[in-house]
């Protein structure tokens, strides 16, 4: 069904009901004693992998089948729409899902009371606050948006019509012996006294590929052009690219078929994504973030990386690593430094996501692995300190508990050896956390605190301006390295403050007709 994009905003009756119901800031619809019912926008892996088996109610999500039935997978390419409504039927032992091709459809059923959206990222801001206009519950992966004026305007939205919604970032709803929440607790504890440095680790220290997305390019081998791009009849491409500049089809940026790995592609173009900084920085970042107590504010000035320029071709001469960012402490309005820099300084792997550096100790941690130092008075992070903290050489007499072993994993059959959740409670004893000052909402999955949510009408662990805010941290470092510079940023409006001299713009200058309206 090719529905007209002025009709749906404007036209029919239905549709106009609809919004009226949106902006008087309803609640949820009467279920009648049934399920939520529950639409899947893009199929790509991470739908197949982990969305769609979560709001099934599988792993750690157990409990959402009770709650909740997904009736649409949507995507443009039909082939994966299909896909992904046999997925679910399959699981199901039913033909109730159905594939939709155009999103706009499952807008306008009143019937559907949440979406989850996991489309590329250019589509999430205009998705999001469609749906919230049109009455829905939103789940959207991270990152929240392409821009940082759309962070603005889903914040808004979010606002104006009272909806519920989930930024998927997982790692603040990571198990029930969480590595992330008790680095948190640490830290916003003063347990390690002031904060003053934190580093966030992403992109591969031994390539040099670290946090920017790199300049559009078309085709991934250039050679390989007419394979790349022949033409495939199963993808709306004009929907697929829908506010992103229009370009010939390729199959690096929407893969045909099912595919079966990550299309890092898109992630890392100018147009459509924001490189490492949106993909892995949007977890370390957010936790950066939550750490900082940052979660409603934001940076002051952002500092150009003085790193060598990268001299590979498709980085566009961007550096990689060493952007820094300035806040302003809470507590007392003391400077918190916070660093870019590469995921594993020594080999290139492995290593720690986010660090926190006190005046009275460090707190490290990473997926299964976390360590914390008392006592290590300020220390100042260099080169080799970070070294020293990746092994695991550094103060050892300082250490307080750490795990750098084997329980993360998703292979159910892997061997672990219970080193994290045995250094958490000494952690958690040593600290006496469970009688904490500070305390942090705890969630134990993103999906099944978002199903709950959407039933109490409670705020998630990551509502719009949570989920915003991460995302706008990811999108000024890749602003950082796009336009090799530093400015002055105020985190009240969101804006760039104090001049403008490389016109840097926070928002895109044409959405083809696909225009954010709040």
């Amino acid at each position: 069904m090719n529905l007209n994009r002025r009709n749906f905003l404007l036209g029919s009756a239905a549709a106009a009901t609809l919004a009226g119901c949106a902006t008087a800031k309803t609640g949820l619809r009467d279920l009648k004693g049934g399920k939520l019912r529950a639409a899947i926008i893009g199929y790509g892996i991470q739908a197949r992998t982990a969305l769609i088996p979560q709001f099934l109610g599988q792993g750690k999500a157990a409990g959402v089948e009770k709650m909740l039935d997904i009736v649409v997978v949507c995507d443009c390419d039909r082939v994966r729409a299909q896909a992904g409504a046999k997925q679910v039927n399959d699981a199901r032992g039913n033909s109730a899902c159905k594939a939709v091709y155009d999103f706009r459809e499952v807008l306008k059923d009143p019937t559907i009371d949440v979406v989850c959206i996991g489309t590329p990222d250019h589509w999430h801001a205009y998705m999001s606050v469609e749906a919230m206009k049109h009455g829905k519950d939103v789940y959207c992966e991270k990152p929240l948006t392409f821009s940082i004026d759309e962070a603005k305007k889903v914040i808004a939205a979010q606002k104006k019509y009272g909806r519920v919604f989930q930024t998927g970032s997982m790692q603040r709803s990571w198990n029930k012996v969480s590595e992330f929440y008790t680095a948190v607790m640490i830290v916003r504890n003063g347990l390690i006294g002031d904060l003053k440095y934190v580093d966030a680790n992403y992109g591969i220290g031994g390539k040099k590929l670290g946090g920017p997305s790199h300049p559009v390019r078309f085709f991934d081998v250039p050679e390989n052009a007419a394979t790349e791009g022949a033409p495939n009849p199963d993808v709306d491409w004009n929907m697929w690219l829908g506010p992103a500049k229009w370009r010939p089809y390729s199959d690096q940026l929407a893969p045909r078929g099912v595919n079966k790995f990550y299309p890092m592609f898109w992630r890392f173009d100018d147009d459509i994504g924001s490189g490492y900084n949106g993909d892995w920085g949007a977890h370390h970042l957010d936790i950066a973030q939550w750490g900082m107590d940052m979660d409603d504010s934001g940076p002051y000035r952002i500092i150009r990386s003085d790193e060598p320029y990268s001299t590979d071709l498709f980085h566009g001469g961007r550096r990689q690593f060493g952007m820094r960012m300035l806040f302003k402490s809470k507590k007392d309005g003391s400077d918190i430094e916070l660093y870019h820099g590469p995921f594993g300084v020594i080999s290139g792997k492995g290593g720690w996501g986010t660090v926190f550096y006190g005046t009275d100790g460090i707190v490290a941690v990473n997926r299964g692995k976390l360590a914390v130092w008392k006592g290590t008075s300020l220390v100042k992070p260099t080169l080799e300190i970070r070294k020293q903290l990746e092994d695991m050489s550094f103060m050892p007499d300082k250490v307080v508990a750490a795990s750098v072993g084997k329980d993360y994993g998703t292979d159910a059959a892997a061997k672990k050896d219970n080193a994290l959740e045995s250094a958490i409670k000494k952690l958690v004893a040593h600290f006496d956390l469970d009688h904490a000052k500070v305390k942090l909402y705890k969630s134990d999955n993103q999906v099944l605190n978002f199903v709950e949510c959407v039933l109490s009408r409670k705020p998630t662990i990551s509502p719009a301006e949570v989920g915003g805010r991460s995302c706008t941290l990811c999108l000024l470092c890749n602003m950082s390295y796009q336009y090799d510079t530093g400015f002055d940023w105020d985190p009240v409006k969101m804006e760039i403050a104090g001049g403008n001299p490389k016109r840097i713009s926070i928002e895109r200058a044409d959405y083809r007709g696909w225009d954010i309206v709040v």
